[in-house]
Formats: structure tokens, sequence, C-alpha cells
């Protein structure tokens, strides 16, 4: 089993099994969920693992700038190749930069080639890890934020949708994933609505953490609740949270 360098989950939970896929559904914005998967990728970069991020929602400079207020060290990171940046929104709005270990898609980003395009970056990316010997004594972990913009980036509901489905395809089989090693993998949810898409984000993944907020006077309650989980019986585990130095502080319900 896996840390979550988040101590109350890694009790509740008995750890996170390797190779899962995580989701972390926002609920609204001021629950901060942002802040607790960039907590988990500093922790995890800082023991040394490898970390692959899905940049969806950012320009290059605006990530770069949240990587540095969440005390992540990304240019060096980068430098040391421990860090690859799949720049998705820079792509889709040619906003391209030179930095080093940060990956671009070429030409069409439809619905239906995408997962196709991704597939091939994480592959060259895998195999300069493997040709460098990165994997060794290391593990590795995806980043994706937020998932909920791929609406917007590729038209709608539908789409969005159908990148899923022929994504989950695709990687089934794909030399990516099954001639490397496979990662644990993080996902965050940020947008209320297109229940259909989350009914299918929610069915595919390992774990299911929702984070949500609300006012009590002028004071600022967080909670988090752990929906899915192997093993998990008929009982919601729940947390209320706060942030000390960026790191989240939980305590059960």
């Amino acid at each position: 089993m896996l840390s979550w360098e988040i101590p109350a989950l890694d009790e509740a939970l008995g750890g996170l099994k390797k190779h899962s896929f995580v989701l972390i559904h926002e609920a609204d914005p001021r629950a901060r969920g942002k802040e607790i998967l960039f907590h988990i990728m500093r922790e995890k970069l800082r023991a040394g693992n490898l970390v692959g991020y899905f940049n969806i929602s950012y320009p290059i400079h605006a990530l770069m700038k949240a990587f540095e207020v969440s005390g992540i060290d990304a240019r060096k990171y980068l430098r040391e190749g421990n860090l690859a940046i799949i720049d998705t929104f820079g792509s889709f709005y040619d906003i391209i930069s030179d930095l080093e270990g940060v990956w671009y898609l070429r030409g069409s980003l439809s619905a239906d080639v995408l997962p196709a395009k991704y597939v091939e970056v994480v592959e060259a990316h895998k195999r300069a890890w493997a040709e460098r010997g990165m994997f060794e004594g290391r593990e590795l972990y995806g980043f994706a934020m937020d998932m909920s913009d791929y609406i917007d980036m590729l038209g709608g509901e539908l789409e969005t949708l159908r990148y899923l489905e022929i994504s989950a395809e695709i990687r089934a089989n794909a030399k990516a994933y099954r001639e490397y090693p496979k990662g644990t993998n993080f996902w965050l949810w940020g947008r209320k609505g297109s229940p259909r898409i989350l009914t299918s984000v929610y069915r595919r993944a390992t774990y299911v953490l929702r984070v949500r907020s609300e006012l009590s006077g002028s004071k600022v309650v967080r909670y988090l609740e752990v929906l899915k989980a192997p093993g998990m019986g008929t009982e919601i585990e729940r947390f209320t949270y706060h942030f000390e130095n960026g790191v989240p502080i939980l305590e059960i319900v």
C-alpha cells in the first residue's frame, strides 16, 4: 500500500492501493480541493517519485505560479526529469513554451483522436524515463486537473463522454501501459453539473473523495467524504479539514 500523504486517510483507509485511480470531486471552489491534490503531488515529488501532470485548466505560466505557491519547484523537477507535464491547455489554445519536460499535442484534438495522442506522449516520456533508469526504486503517479474543463474543450457533454470511453479502451491495450510501469492516478473534477459524466468517472474510480464547504456564521467549514474505496462498507468516512502551511489537516467526524 502507498501513502496518501495525509495521515488521517492512511489510518482510515489502510493506505492507498497501488495502481488505483483516485477521483477528488471538488463540489465548490471554497473547498480548496486543488490544494489537496497539489499537496499530495508535492510530497510525492519530494520523496523522489516520478510524476506525470496533465495540465487541462491553466496557461503554462499560471500553472507554474500555482506550483510555486504550493511549494513545488516545478522547474527543478522538470530539469531533473522527475516531473513531466502534458500541456493540454497549451495544445488546445496554442500557448507553447520552451520549458524542458513539457509535452504538447499536435494537430486535431477531437474526442476521437485525443486519447491516442495522449498515449503517444506518455509512451515517449516513459521510454525516456526507462532509458535513464529512473523507474528503479521509484513509484509513478499521474495527476489530471481539472477534468471538468474537457466539457468546454471538447464541445460538450456527449463528446466528453465519448473521449472517456475511447480513452479507457486505448489505454487497456497500449504499449505505454503494457510494457512500462503503470502509475497511481489522481483526477480532480471541479464542476457541479454534468451528472452523466460524473457517473461515468465515478464508475471508473477506485477511490472517490468529495470535498465541499459551508459557511457557519463568518467561518468556512470544509468537509471531506470518502464515497468509494476498496472493501468499504455502508458507512461513509467523513472528516472536517483545514490547512496549515499548505498541508491539509483532517479530523474525523
